[in-house]
Formats: C-alpha cells, structure tokens, sequence
C-alpha cells in the first residue's frame, strides 16, 4: 500500500525546529496500514476492534496456507 501523501510537508518546518534534520524522518508507510486494519474491521459493531482483526487476519492466514499447498 504505497500512496504519496503530502499533508505532512505542512508540519515538516515545525518538526525540524523540534526534533532536528529530517533524516529518517518517514511515518507514511506505517500510518498506511491503519487503513489495512480498518478495512478489517468493516462489518463489525466496533466494540472490540481488536478482536475483529485478529479473527479477520487468521482467517486469511488460513486461506493462504490452503492455498500455497500447506498441510495440518
């Protein structure tokens, strides 16, 4: 899930002034995957989203074993 997202170049001359030279400095690539783990949870009441991804995840983890030929 690779998306270029600018917004943050709005705040990137405050975080230098605070935390230094921008080396290094990248977040997009895990702030993308909150939308992985909200996609998970999208037929669901919200009230345990933790539990709702788990379920959602070992169940596809289950199907790519099947699928690449695993065995129990």
């Amino acid at each position: 899930i690779t998306k270029p997202k600018f917004h943050f170049l709005v705040h990137l001359l405050a975080y230098i002034r605070h935390f230094g030279p921008a080396i290094l400095f990248s977040t997009e690539h895990y702030e993308s995957f909150n939308h992985v783990f909200w996609l998970s949870c999208i037929h669901s009441n919200h009230q345990s989203p933790s539990y709702n991804s788990s379920k959602t995840f070992a169940a596809q983890d289950a199907v790519k074993h099947v699928v690449l030929g695993g065995f129990w």
